[in-house]
């Protein structure tokens, strides 16, 4: 049994490129030589690293060296740990050498509009290299800094230049099979409906702005995010609220239909904001000619 001390032991780094290089030659004086020190100091640092860990790495031998069961099993943790090192190196040097750009979306217009068209972008600007992140709430923007934002919300709460990518309507959707059994509005009264929170165009916008009267919603549930309400609608378990943009993919594919012509203009939008400080990405532009001209060519 480990003690405390040494559950939280991290060993340097120096030791285990010595342990790794070691085992790759099965040989300190061939380690010695790939890391330009001396193959005492490699034999040093691999006995201080066996002793840390209470465990024989190596059977010395006089023509060698050969890994001890406990060192077989270590190399494949330490090799993997240096080859994330070295990736995410070569990621951070790509991002400052203005290589990466960097979105941060909206998690639902990331799952349900983005995802399905942006190895278009990829392939025609093979030369820049993405970091796509989502953020479910706007506090979440606060904590990091992109290149590009794609926010949900009311125009009025965005900084000058913020773009709107359209105008989106509002409509209640549904799976094709549940959609047969709804002929009217009133119709609703009787399913499974599926409401968001944390936004205002919820099914009581909707009511108020598209005429309908009568319905007592009895049967509502509340999700947090418009990818858990529209996952379950596509699968036939209710009728959620939802807007252009997240749904019209899934129209295309069958996947959701509209049951109702019975739609109203919504208050709210997806906005693109682009930095343009004094760190603004140069690739930044060919995102925003893309992205629009994919919803001018929606409309």
């Amino acid at each position: 049994m480990l003690s405390e001390k040494r559950k939280e032991f991290m060993p340097p780094l120096h030791w285990l490129r010595a342990f790794s290089a070691s085992a790759r030659h099965l040989s300190f004086t061939d380690a010695a030589q790939e890391l330009l020190i001396t193959q005492s100091a490699v034999s040093k640092q691999v006995r201080l690293l066996e002793q840390a860990l209470g465990q024989q790495l190596f059977i010395r031998r006089h023509r060698g060296l050969n890994l001890t069961e406990a060192g077989r099993n270590y190399l494949p943790i330490v090799d993997r740990a240096f080859n994330t090192l070295e990736q995410g190196t070569r990621s951070f040097l790509g991002y400052s050498a203005g290589r990466n750009l960097h979105l941060k979306v909206n998690y639902s217009f990331a799952s349900f509009w983005l995802m399905d068209c942006l190895d278009e972008f990829m392939d025609a600007h093979p030369d820049v290299q993405l970091t796509v992140s989502t953020a479910l709430w706007e506090r979440e923007f606060l904590e990091t800094s992109a290149d590009i934002e794609i926010h949900y919300g009311r125009e009025e709460t965005f900084r000058d230049g913020a773009i709107r990518l359209r105008q989106e309507m509002l409509m209640p959707v549904c799976a094709p099979e549940v959609a047969a059994r709804l002929n009217t509005p009133d119709d609703l009264n009787g399913e499974r409906i599926l409401d968001l929170t944390g936004i205002s165009e919820t099914w009581d916008f909707w009511i108020a702005n598209s005429g309908v009267k009568g319905l007592d919603l009895n049967n509502r549930h509340y999700f947090s995010t418009y990818v858990l309400a529209l996952k379950m609608a596509q699968a036939g378990k209710g009728v959620t609220m939802a807007h252009t943009t997240l749904v019209e993919r899934a129209f295309e594919r069958g996947d959701l239909v509209a049951p109702f012509d019975c739609k109203v203009v919504g208050r709210d939008g997806y906005f693109l904001i682009r930095n343009k400080g004094e760190t603004a990405n140069p690739h930044a532009a060919q995102f925003v000619d893309w992205i629009q001209a994919k919803f001018n060519a929606g409309r």
